[in-house]
């Protein structure tokens, strides 16, 4: 309990440094975005996708896998997009 008031402590020193500066979180947004969607590209593009402990999906169940990425991935973006022009 005590660890989960600590990381989420608003007045934070890394916290405040991201609201002060919501450049290095968009960046840091698109950068992941473009990595989880990169990779959900990538297993559709191919057809195999894995699961977490590194298990074939075969059929529907890879495809909308990878497409759950490509999904958070634009997602992602989008929300880097917004704190780069909406600050």
């Amino acid at each position: 309990m005590h660890l989960f008031l600590l990381l989420a402590d608003a007045k934070d020193d890394f916290n405040q440094y991201l609201e002060n500066n919501p450049a290095i979180l968009g960046l840091g947004a698109m950068g992941l975005g473009l990595l989880i969607g990169g990779w959900g590209v990538a297993e559709l593009i191919t057809g195999v996708s894995r699961d977490k402990k590194g298990r074939v999906l075969e059929g529907g169940t890879g495809k909308a896998a990878s497409l759950i990425r490509v999904v958070f991935g634009v997602g992602l973006i989008g929300f880097g997009l917004y704190k780069l022009v909406a600050g």
